[in-house]
């Protein structure tokens, strides 16, 4: 694929996560509807898939996109969802792609950027996609996107939803 292609990102890494302790993973943020999403609601019954992203990172939506092609497959046993480290003006554009892909899973939002930062290496990076286990202990970390990533990452939720 040539360097200049929008989709190609950083290469994915997969990594164990030295920030978090076992088991202390925990999210609590508003969604783009007005809602909310803590991780505490599903922690010991679901495991979580994390997918940070940017409206401005088009590897991020293309992401996206096809990790709403695999959450129908996955739903039961994992929880998705996809945290914007959008600002406050940019706020309509999160909501607009949300509505405009049909996203099923929530989409979270910190437009003060109080809480994501702490959650992202180097505070910024996307695409950024973590995989926690139902008990809170991160697994799985997953740096860039490129088309194709996606089949390997199902292989990992396979695996992870058979335990």
């Amino acid at each position: 694929m040539p360097a200049s292609d929008p989709l190609k990102s950083t290469a994915a890494t997969v990594s164990d996560s030295p920030r978090t302790p076992r088991g202390t993973f925990t999210l609590d943020l508003a969604t783009w509807d007005g809602g909310r999403f803590s991780f505490e609601e599903v922690r010991g019954k679901k495991h979580l898939l994390v997918a940070f992203w940017a409206t401005w990172c088009d590897p991020c939506k293309a992401e996206l996109r096809n990790l709403a092609m695999l959450y129908p497959r996955f739903s039961s046993k994992v929880e998705f969802v996809a945290v914007s480290t959008d600002g406050e003006e940019e706020m309509d554009k999160v909501r607009a792609f949300a509505i405009e892909n049909a996203l099923p899973f929530p989409i979270l939002v910190d437009p003060a950027k109080k809480k994501t930062p702490s959650l992202l290496p180097g505070g910024d990076t996307v695409p950024y996609l973590m995989v926690v286990d139902k008990n809170g202990t991160i697994i799985a970390e997953h740096s860039g996107y490129e088309p194709g990533d996606e089949e390997r990452l199902a292989r990992e939720l396979e695996e992870l939803a058979q335990e």
